[in-house]
């Protein structure tokens, strides 16, 4: 006859170890997930460094059909706005340097690739940071802007809901965000640039790597104590 198993042996638990693997490799691919957002982020923040230098180029020859909105970003431009018919658009919402600020938008026609308008982002009406309802606002329109580009989807304050006031047009899924106007707008700072981007997605990493670790001394030491003689 076979022997019995020894008085207090329990058996491997096989639970335990299923889900302490599936912990594991979703810590994991978050860790993964944040390195990779990592070389994305400085891949911008390298980008944002060489634009402080960069000429900035007629914007009818960066829009072009074959041109993605997203290699697009932060790409220095220059262009002549004419104008387009309407009311003037309302201030967006936005945070800068940890302020609430209002930025002041307008259309600009442009004949560029296969778009006729672009929308302008001006900048804030620094006299009214911190408002929670600003009054409307009515500015003079764009004429020559000098700015950065950016996808609209990037931004919030539900920008693309304002290019649907334009049915007629055909406007860019892009942003310019104004560095200078000439002339030069009363009232109006521009801001193209975030005051500081945050990069701690190595930390994040780190913390994710480090929790999956963790997890498996802990499960270690439970299995040891499960079964020990």
């Amino acid at each position: 006859m076979s022997e019995a198993p020894a008085s207090g042996a329990r058996a491997f638990p096989i639970g335990l170890t299923i889900a302490t693997a599936i912990a594991f490799l979703i810590l994991c691919g978050l860790g993964t997930w944040q390195i990779q957002r990592l070389h994305w982020k400085e891949g911008i923040l390298a980008r944002i460094e060489k634009l402080k230098t960069a000429p900035a180029l007629p914007l009818v020859q960066v829009l072009t059909a074959e041109a993605r909105p997203d290699d697009l970003a932060w790409t220095r431009v220059s262009v002549d706005c004419g104008d387009v018919a309407g009311p003037a658009l309302p201030l967006v919402y936005g945070v800068r340097g940890g302020d609430v600020v209002w930025r002041a938008q307008a259309p600009c026609a442009v004949l560029a690739g296969p778009y006729n308008m672009i929308l302008v982002d001006r900048g804030v009406a620094p006299d009214l940071t911190g408002q929670v309802a600003p009054p409307p606002r009515a500015f003079d329109a764009p004429r020559r802007v000098v700015g950065v580009l950016t996808p609209i989807k990037q931004l919030g304050g539900d920008r693309g809901e304002i290019l649907k006031r334009f049915p007629g047009r055909k406007p860019a899924p892009l942003v310019l965000m104004a560095e200078q106007e000439t002339p030069a707008v009363a009232g109006i700072t521009p801001a193209p640039l975030p005051v500081e981007i945050s990069n701690r997605h190595l930390e994040y990493a780190l913390t994710w790597f480090g929790l999956a670790v963790t997890l498996l001394f802990i499960y270690a030491a439970m299995l040891w104590r499960r079964l020990r003689p």
